[in-house]
């Protein structure tokens, strides 16, 4: 499905004070979750949107106890949750950051580029994709967490190349600094990463950009989007909130009116131009559709990966 920036203006009436507020960010939301609660904070407290915020880091959660977060929640308790979570969530059913919970919003996120080192043989996405097409097996590919969104992406890739996801050569890596090193020094064909992330990298040259995950090309990244590539479809590293299963629907909508408020805030649009963060808002229903979607595309591609 269609992955595409929205406008973040709604015209609602900001609210303005009530209960406290406590972020939750478990470990698996990714590296974006905690920046992202941090500039929540900062803006909720700074406007008075809401009472105090505290963010709660759930570092040492399991999936298994992150997905099941929204069924001991308090009604003011939110979780930031994005790509990652999806992830882990495809791997317990399609329904699982649907059930019991109360999808608010989708925030903000980062596409994905795929980059090989400067002196690589594959100048382009072409070459790669036509050598993969060959022998998927014998060409590695770097990325984070195997079965996140790297991962992901890859085995979107594949399928719509056309090629058997299960064949494809995928090494996981801890942290970008692992993932360039092993693309750099031959370990790896390419790697994946950020456009945030990157950014510097492409810039200095010490990497070079052979496809972008997003609908239109980027700027300062001299690379085809997938879409134009043959690849006939988008995916972005996306951050968003989701509330208690057991909210109610007065409950939901002052929460909606939050997240639609914090949206409008010029200092929102400034911290998403500070991060590198492209605004990506969507809520309520449509966002609950969108993210449903979502968790089974997931779901089917880890699954044609071999990963459940």
């Amino acid at each position: 499905m269609g992955l595409l920036p929205l406008s973040a203006g709604c015209g609602t009436d900001r609210p303005r004070g009530g209960p406290p507020i406590s972020l939750v960010v478990p470990a698996q939301v990714g590296v974006q979750g905690g920046p992202f609660a941090r500039e929540l904070k900062t803006l909720i407290e700074r406007q008075r949107l809401a009472g105090k915020v505290e963010i709660r880091t759930r570092s040492a959660d399991t999936g298994a106890r992150a997905l099941g977060f929204a069924a001991r929640a308090d009604s003011d308790d939110l979780m930031v949750t994005g790509s990652t979570l999806v992830a882990v969530a495809a791997t317990r059913g399609s329904g699982g950051l649907i059930e019991g919970t109360s999808p608010l919003a989708r925030f903000a996120g980062d596409w994905v580029v795929m980059v090989t080192g400067p002196h690589s043989g594959f100048r382009t996405f072409d070459d790669l994709a036509a050598a993969l097409a060959r022998d998927p097996a014998r060409l590695r590919l770097a990325g984070r967490d195997s079965g996140g969104p790297d991962h992901v992406l890859y085995g979107l890739t594949a399928q719509g190349l056309g090629i058997d996801a299960r064949s494809l050569n995928y090494a996981a890596y801890p942290d970008l600094s692992h993932v360039l090193a092993a693309t750099l020094d031959g370990r790896a064909v390419a790697g994946l990463g950020g456009r945030r992330e990157l950014a510097a990298h492409i810039r200095a040259g010490r990497v070079r950009p052979l496809a972008v995950s997003s609908r239109e090309r980027l700027d300062g990244v001299d690379a085809p989007t997938l879409m134009e590539s043959g690849v006939r479809m988008q995916y972005a590293n996306w951050t968003g909130l989701l509330g208690p299963g057991r909210l109610g629907d007065q409950g939901r909508e002052r929460l909606l009116d939050l997240c639609r408020a914090i949206a409008d805030l010029p200092g929102w649009a400034d911290a998403c131009r500070a991060n590198g963060w492209v605004p990506m808002y969507l809520d309520g229903d449509d966002f609950r559709q969108w993210l449903s979607t979502e968790t089974r595309r997931t779901k089917a591609v880890l699954g044609d990966l071999g990963l459940l």
